[in-house]
């Protein structure tokens, strides 16, 4: 795992990852490459900005690491 994803579950976002990750079991997997790129872009945006809103940021970078979990998860499966 990346280093990001062990300071987020040291923080107790676990159960919040988990919850992002039980929704996208129901997405194909186009669907979830989609959202990923969707998702990364929004991250890259913020970062742009001068002020952030710190809530919606948390909230992308725990998104975007339930879907590199699922991501990994599913290419493990061969699926």
């Amino acid at each position: 795992m990346r280093k990001e994803t062990y300071e987020c579950l040291g923080r107790g976002y676990g159960k919040e990852i988990l919850r992002e990750i039980k929704g996208l079991h129901y997405f194909d997997d186009a669907d979830i490459l989609f959202h990923w790129k969707e998702t990364q872009r929004g991250v890259n945006l913020l970062k742009r900005k001068k002020v952030v809103n710190l809530t919606e940021m948390r909230r992308l970078s725990i998104g975007l690491m339930a879907i590199e979990m699922t991501i990994r998860e599913r290419m493990g499966r061969g699926v």
